[in-house]
């Protein structure tokens, strides 16, 4: 599959490259609304007013610093405190229901019954803490432990508390301590509920924040099991409790119960990567109360993640694991992390065993984490986010997230910008400042507030030339146009020997032709035969590319005793004759995001200061990614979705990759995919079938399979007949 949609609509250059190379994201207000004009930057106290103006929350009180060394809640218009909400697996198996941690922040007058506040909620695993290592010096245990482990008994129900009493919200704010979430993390030194403070915009304007990382993460009870159904059900725990329908406890030991009295019942999930991603399963439970999820660069497919076709694509396949151990602070058995739970140890080495062992294929324990399918129950709304140039989450997982609303029939907006993995705070979206953008879609969806951004256009996209958003009804109403490929022979000889060599030269820097040379283009576009074969498209001045395309290839091979045959194709754009053009690019030194420059600053409002205004800056290039994917020789002609990769077919040398099945006195059927109309039938001739030309007859061989001749070649062009195109086509060579 092409796995992004880059570029989609804007202008592309004069020339593109295609090489090949092998390689093995107003119930409202119960209180009353002024007129903004009281707390804009000032330092007046809180009246308990919510304030509505230009369909939007404005500030309505002043803002405190929660990471001041002398923090209180007794003289703050914001309260903050730390609950735990009860889930029903005990997943550590110590006989109770894990705890997950939550840290709570909201307006004073909610708390005191001025009225009832909409939750924005982070569910970022990174947020409570990471195991990981600040130096040289400090080495954080091994985690993992080679012994079978049993996934069923993760599901056992925990013993449920007893309330010994309960507190309200004013009561425990005044028990609270900054330690509680202004703690340091053990071996990385990092200051507790590190996204504790990326919503003070929306704070200020009478939203609620809540924090929480699931559990296993540092504070909360249980394991970290990342992708799992079980971390998705922490998180919808959560909202559980702030929707009145789950137990919640103000410590760990006492069992004294709180109760969200402040809350109005309505909930936005957001974040950013892993905290996008559980938005969206969380969405896929149905849960009541959660009414929209802005998911930034966030996963619907764990699967698609980490593999592309029936191949991996990353060296560690086994991802899940890996972020699972990174976000496992909760798990240790000792304050400063010295002491691994060897039970969790079991998880994380089965879990990357039976990950790795699919070689690729989309086994159960992919289908497991592949939320992208999990249609039925979606109930809320979806502003979805992502970057075109992001090669951490690509495209493909903002489609997915798209697709799963529009079979749901809910309300779903696709917001496509030129960065990377990352959001869009700061910068002017067609006139209006992202934050602003997000405040209408929130007061709207959590305020019940009627302020017209339903009506926002379904696709927004930042072109690529001029950095300006464009918008469009849908981004797969578009038409297929051929573009022939120019080579220089028919066939290209490629072979796997010497990349390592390459890819090693490439990344050190060392080779001169090589120096200063990072990104995916320059690798790609320097390979040589016979490692890569480069192919010519010529496109017409000002032509755009829109859409998903496709690339459709034949091959044959050798080699036919290995599973994932990797095949992968890169769309790039190429300047004439060498030419440098100035191009989105981002660069490794900003963690693969792009540069921008500071042109001005706004308000934030609440007492909270002034913040940049950005526009991002192109830089000079010759070349440029326009899409990218991977495929699996071993599955041919299938398709875009991943449940298509369950079982890589066995080839054997001088056989087509298909199928021949007996068809009754037909004789004998190539049949390629139950979703073409691609059909060859041998009998005293055979009929050759296509989809998008007419229909051919050749010479047949007779009845017997074993009659099948080498010398005679035909091609069989596949192009399933399904409601959309697929982004990557396969040509079969059918031996007949």
């Amino acid at each position: 599959m092409l796995d992004s949609l880059k570029n989609g609509g804007t202008q592309m250059k004069k020339r593109l490259v295609l090489p090949l190379l092998t390689a093995l994201l107003l119930a409202l207000l119960c209180g009353t609304v002024a007129a903004a004009d009281a707390v804009e930057g000032g330092s007046e106290v809180c009246d308990g007013q919510l304030r509505l103006e230009n369909g939007m929350m404005q500030p309505m009180l002043q803002w405190s610093d929660l990471r001041a060394a002398d923090y209180t809640n007794d003289s703050s218009d914001i309260l903050r405190f730390c609950v735990y909400v009860e889930t029903d697996h005990d997943t550590d198996q110590d006989g109770m229901a894990d705890l997950v941690k939550v840290l709570v922040q909201l307006p004073r007058a909610a708390a005191e019954g001025k009225f009832r506040a909409a939750t924005i909620y982070d569910p970022t695993p990174y947020g409570a803490g990471t195991v990981e290592e600040s130096s040289e010096d400090v080495n954080v245990p091994a985690l993992y432990i080679e012994q079978d482990f049993d996934y069923d008994i993760l599901y056992n129900p925990g013993e449920k508390r007893s309330p010994a009493g309960e507190m309200n919200t004013l009561e425990a704010a005044s028990r609270a301590r900054a330690k509680e979430w202004n703690y340091t993390v053990p071996y990385s030194g990092e200051t507790g509920y590190s996204y504790a403070g990326d919503y003070d915009y929306f704070l200020v304007r009478g939203f609620a924040v809540v924090e929480a990382s699931g559990i296993g993460t540092y504070g909360s009870e249980g394991f970290e099991l990342c992708g799992t159904d079980l971390e998705r059900d922490s998180h919808r725990c959560v909202i559980e409790w702030l929707t009145g329908d789950r137990i919640a406890y103000t410590d760990r030991t006492h069992n004294i119960e709180i109760k969200a009295d402040w809350s109005n019942g309505r909930v936005a999930m957001t974040g950013c990567s892993y905290g996008g991603t559980l938005p969206f399963e969380v969405a896929t439970t149905g849960v009541k109360g959660l009414e929209t999820i802005i998911p930034y660069a966030g996963i619907a497919s764990w699967y698609d993640y980490t593999n592309s076709q029936g191949v991996p694509i990353i060296f560690n396949v086994n991802y899940t694991d890996y972020l699972a151990a990174y976000n496992a602070g909760g798990t240790f058995l000792d304050d400063d992390w010295t002491v691994p739970n060897e039970l969790y140890g079991a998880w994380l080495w089965q879990i990357a065993k039976d990950q790795e062992e699919t070689n690729g294929d989309y086994a159960p324990i992919w289908a497991a984490t592949d939320y992208s399918t999990h249609t039925e129950n979606i109930r809320c709304s979806a502003l979805v986010v992502q970057g075109l140039n992001d090669f951490n989450v690509t495209t493909k997982q903002a489609d997915l997230m798209v697709q799963a609303f529009e079979k749901a029939g809910q309300t779903v907006k696709l917001v496509l910008h030129q960065d990377g993995h990352n959001n869009l705070d700061g910068h002017i979206i067609n006139g209006e400042l992202w934050e602003e953008t997000v405040n209408r879609w929130l007061t709207h969806y959590l305020y019940d507030v009627d302020n017209g951004v339903e009506d926002m256009a379904p696709v927004t996209v930042q072109s690529n030339l001029d950095g300006s958003f464009r918008t469009y009804d849908s981004w797969r109403d578009f038409r297929y146009s051929e573009m022939p490929v120019y080579a220089e022979e028919e066939y290209t000889d490629l072979s796997t020997v010497g990349l390592a060599e390459y890819a090693n030269q490439f990344t050190s820097g060392l080779v001169p032709e090589f120096k200063g040379q990072k990104g995916m283009e320059h690798y790609y576009a320097s390979l040589d035969k016979p490692l890569g074969a480069l192919y010519e498209v010529e496109l017409p001045e000002g032509e755009t590319i829109y859409g998903v395309p496709e690339i459709h290839v034949k091959m044959k091979t050798d080699t036919t005793d290995k599973d994932g045959l990797m095949v992968t194709a890169v769309l790039i754009d190429i300047a004439d004759e060498g030419k440098p053009f100035k191009a989105y690019m981002v660069k490794d030194r900003l963690n693969n995001t792009l540069p921008v420059k500071t042109y001005d600053s706004y308000d934030l409002g609440g007492g909270l200061g002034e913040k940049d205004l950005t526009r991002y800056v192109q830089s000079s290039t010759t070349s440029k990614c326009i899409s990218f994917g991977w495929t699996d020789l071993c599955n041919p002609g299938k398709g875009y979705s991943s449940s298509e990769y369950t079982v890589s077919e066995d080839l054997a040398a001088g056989q087509t990759a298909v199928e021949l099945v007996p068809d009754g006195e037909v004789g004998a059927v190539i049949q390629v995919d139950e979703a073409t109309a691609v059909r060859v039938s041998v009998g005293d001739t055979a009929q050759l079938t296509f989809a998008d030309r007419e229909d051919e007859t050749v010479p047949g061989v007779g009845e017997s399979v074993a009659a099948i001749a080498e010398s005679d070649l035909y091609t069989v062009y596949i192009r399933p007949q399904t409601d959309r195109a697929l982004p990557l086509g396969m040509t079969v060579e059918a031996r007949l």
